[in-house]
């Protein structure tokens, strides 16, 4: 059930005047790696507020984990109704994978379900975040319902699942990392707060424990990528016999090093796509002295829908269905992965 349950499952640059910069997505566009850190001894999260400054400077690597983001098959959209989006976490070395069903609804973000090998979460009442972009001091107050299945000490175990699920945008400041093989990390970050509270009940009646989760995201101020990722999962069920009553932790940090050099350089607000959502002009803006050079429109089945080698300020995007695309821009100074949404 664990820390996995919850990221799978359903986590800068110095700047003296702690600028916020909005959170522009829930989860990285393409496929990413984040180290695995050794979570022995827990880090303190609790502070919030503007200008916090995060020291996280004894980190260790154990592992690695890398995430991938589609389009859910037919038989996942089956099962976790309204999925536009599947982030699976692979980690090296383990057979199973884990996933978090993800609804995009015109920007609006919530989670549709969780899977991994031992536990699975299906929402009817979404767990919903809030309409992205998200800015410091958001909060959203949301209650969730639906089914849920484990293993028990081999025995297979349903029922159902209600609580609370609330997201807040609780901090912005300065994050340090240590170099733990894949250099140290310093900048600027906006985090956002996301505590699951709910119990399960079987056969109608009977609440065989609860389940809460705490986790926390932290992104980039420049270049929106989500850097560091931590949850915290208290446990406490009786099923079957099998007593869990734990806490897992699990802390993640986005192996930079396997992002292209000139994805780094340059910064998410380098390019700016407006409006968005749109249903038929998409106006790509750049803030720099960047020329376009090629700019591809890609959908959640990784299908290549519009090809652009000219025309890059006005792109007209009235031929595509409705729905959430990736678009993937060359410049003369770097590349940069964008989102939009056709109406």
């Amino acid at each position: 059930v664990g820390s996995e349950m919850c990221i799978r499952d359903s986590l800068f640059t110095i700047s003296f005047s702690f600028a916020q910069a909005p959170i522009a997505e829930f989860v990285n566009s393409s496929v990413q790696e984040y180290a695995i850190i050794d979570p022995t001894t827990p880090l303190d999260e609790s502070a919030s507020g503007a200008a916090i400054t995060w020291n996280f400077t004894s980190l260790s690597q154990v592992g690695t984990n890398t995430d991938n983001n589609t389009a859910p098959t037919a038989g996942e959209l089956s099962t976790y109704s309204g999925t536009t989006e599947v982030l699976t976490i692979t980690t090296t070395g383990a057979a199973a994978e884990s996933k978090l069903f993800i609804r995009n609804n015109g920007g609006e973000i919530s989670l549709t379900g969780a899977a991994q090998d031992l536990f699975t979460l299906n929402f009817s009442n979404n767990a919903t975040l809030g309409m992205f972009p998200l800015s410091f001091n958001f909060s959203n107050a949301d209650t969730v319902s639906g089914t849920f299945e484990g293993d028990a000490n081999g025995n297979t175990v349903n029922g159902t699942l209600s609580g609370d699920f609330d997201t807040t945008v609780d901090a912005h400041g300065t994050l340090n990392l240590n170099d733990f093989g894949l250099g140290a990390y310093n900048g600027s970050v906006t985090r956002l707060k996301t505590e699951l509270d709910i119990s399960l009940v079987v056969l109608g009646f009977i609440n065989i424990g609860t389940v809460t989760q705490t986790s926390y995201f932290y992104y980039d101020d420049v270049d929106g990528n989500l850097v560091f990722r931590t949850s915290t999962n208290v446990i406490d069920i009786d099923a079957a016999g099998t007593v869990i009553d734990q806490t897992i932790f699990l802390y993640e940090a986005l192996d930079r090093s396997t992002l292209g050099l000139n994805e780094i350089a340059l910064a998410s607000n380098d390019v700016k796509l407006f409006p968005n959502p749109t249903s038929n002009i998409l106006n790509v803006k750049s803030s720099n002295l960047n020329t376009f050079q090629s700019i591809q429109a890609v959908d959640l089945n990784g299908r290549t829908v519009l090809n652009i080698e000219d025309n890059f300020n006005a792109i007209d995007v009235s031929s595509l269905q409705s729905g959430l695309y990736i678009l993937n821009i060359e410049t003369s100074n770097g590349y940069i992965t964008k989102r939009f949404i056709k109406k």
